[in-house]
């Protein structure tokens, strides 16, 4: 009966309100209780989105506890693998390029659980003027984490609304097409006067200017993929990434997240998570890429090493436990050659595997930034000073590293086992382009964490040079025989879509699969990558 007489009341103060002057309307709204136009309710759901959804920070469901599987399963054990950053003492044969359809069923559910959400913010925010910061953000996000899933699988569906529940697989030209007006508009959206996240988020604090900064800069490694695909669209957004409002990432302005407890243990820095169980090696083609560069005596622990080693090699990997050697393992080794990896192998730091350490996981570094101008600048894309970025990119490095004598590291000529050397001017035999160099920096400078962007420039560029492989599952793609470093298609090309796509989303999987232009296979293509050599480092023996 009193919700009875409650309803009727409150229909009858409805009538009341409706039939009053409009100069009456809010009379009797509470001052000190926000509504949706006053208040942004999304800072909480948009600094989850941050938090969790940040570098497979989370579970195949989408759910947060136990995060650290995705990150575990699809970065350290897939993508650190195909970056050579890395090898297993285990026996992941995601080594030698075999699919987990497990996992990649789990990444698929989780990335679009937290697409989803996203979507959500935009949709919701989208024509209220408070939530105008948060909306840019989002948008923001949403281009960070859909590349980098389309970095892995390919021409996946891309669902811009939370109605849209059954999206198209959807082409990786009409993507990257939307990657760039959406961060143009996002960055333009910014309001500095308007209301921002502050301790929701976890990346930049509500630093606006880093986040167009962010930006921009994503803008910028997003048209550097087109290098080779479509190069007059990468200059014009290289240009257009330069010129924006707020600029490149600075020196400081490193995006990264704190990680999170997962499987119900304190150890927030994932790494550790995977390598805790086993010792996780350094590759051969690493352990080539480190030694001998920069004219710098080796400075670690080991009892057995190269006499001169790259100075951030010996904070990157430990000696091995028997022999205390500093040396790396040949990648994709199979299981008959696969044992006691970890024990006579240099293996990553134990800076990288101690509990409860507060080590943060790097989203984009301001090196790779520098190194990506570098490149643009040397191929003609922008005038820039390509030898200043080059240098200025090391020397972030070495100083992220507490690592000194970049200066005259940067002047030697000593070469590194693929005859790379550090000093810019220095051109003299094979393997020593300046494409070379930038490439080979990026990559040491983006370890562990950023190892999607070697394994981008990897097949982007064939750069740098790898060691091939010596089993490749034949199931899994084709492959070529022999091990000659400067084929581009001896080294995996992406992931297949998960088996569920093709029994229960059949039509649209063709679809997606056509879009591909050939098999679900890891070896073929993605669209911006076109099998290009860059390479002229000697075959390694």
């Amino acid at each position: 009966m009193k919700k009875h007489n409650i309803s009727k009341w409150l229909l009858a103060c409805t009538v009341f309100l409706a039939s009053c002057e409009q100069g009456l309307d809010g009379l009797n709204d509470n001052p000190n209780r926000p509504t949706p136009d006053m208040y942004d309710f999304n800072k909480s759901a948009l600094g989850t989105v941050l938090r969790y959804g940040a570098d497979l920070n989370f579970r195949g469901d989408g759910g947060m506890t136990g995060a650290a599987h995705l990150h575990e399963r699809i970065k350290n054990l897939n993508i650190d693998f195909y970056s050579q950053y890395i090898n297993p003492s285990g026996g992941w044969t995601t080594r030698n390029y075999t699919p987990n359809n497990g996992w990649n069923a789990d990444f698929w559910k989780g990335h679009y659980q937290w697409l989803s959400a996203v979507n959500t913010i935009i949709a919701q925010g989208k024509d209220i003027a408070v939530r105008q910061n948060s909306v840019a953000l989002a948008r923001i996000w949403r281009v960070y984490v859909q590349s980098q899933a389309t970095d892995y699988f390919g021409p996946i569906p891309f669902p811009k609304s939370p109605a849209d529940q059954t999206p198209d697989y959807e082409s990786l030209e009409k993507q990257y097409a939307f990657f760039f007006t959406e961060l143009d508009e996002a960055v333009k959206q910014f309001n500095p006067d308007g209301d921002f996240l502050t301790v929701e988020d976890q990346i930049y604090f509500g630093d606006m200017t880093k986040w167009k900064q962010f930006a921009n800069s994503l803008r910028l490694r997003l048209a550097m993929k087109l290098s080779e695909v479509n190069p007059q669209l990468c200059k014009a957004q290289v240009e257009a990434a330069l010129t924006a409002s707020g600029g490149l990432m600075q020196a400081g302005g490193d995006a990264r997240i704190a990680g999170t407890s997962g499987w119900g243990n304190a150890y927030n820095y994932f790494m550790y998570q995977v390598s805790w169980g086993e010792k996780m090696s350094m590759t051969s083609t690493f352990a080539k890429i480190l030694t001998g560069i920069g004219g710098i005596a080796y400075d670690g622990s080991a009892t057995t090493a190269p006499a001169v080693v790259d100075p951030r090699g010996s904070r990157y990997f430990d000696p091995s436990i028997n022999g205390k050697k500093w040396t790396g393992v040949y990648p994709g080794l199979p299981s008959d050659e696969h044992v006691n990896i970890g024990p006579n192998n240099s293996y990553i730091s134990e800076i990288y595997v101690i509990p409860n350490d507060k080590k943060k996981i790097d989203l984009f570094l301001f090196p790779e930034v520098c190194f990506l101008v570098a490149e643009a600048a040397e191929r003609g894309f922008v005038s820039q000073n390509a030898k200043q970025w080059y240098e200025a990119g090391v020397k972030a490095s070495f100083a992220a590293w507490s690592v000194q004598g970049a200066d005259n590291y940067l002047l030697s000529n000593a070469k590194n086992g693929w005859g790379t050397s550090a000093n810019y001017d220095d051109n003299t035999g094979a393997g020593n382009t300046r494409l070379e160099k930038i490439i080979t920096q990026k990559y040491i400078a983006n370890y562990p964490d950023v190892s999607y962007q070697a394994w981008n420039d990897k097949r982007r560029l064939n750069l740098p040079a790898f060691d091939v492989p010596k089993y490749r599952d034949p199931g899994a793609g084709t492959f070529p025989a022999g091990n000659d470093i400067k084929d581009a298609k001896n080294f995996i090309s992406r992931q297949i879509f998960p088996q569920s796509e093709a029994l229960n989303n059949q039509a649209k999987y063709a679809a997606g699969v056509q879009l591909l232009g050939g098999a679900d296979k890891v070896s073929t293509n993605l669209w911006w990558d076109l099998d290009k050599n860059y390479s002229t480092s000697v075959q390694a023996q």
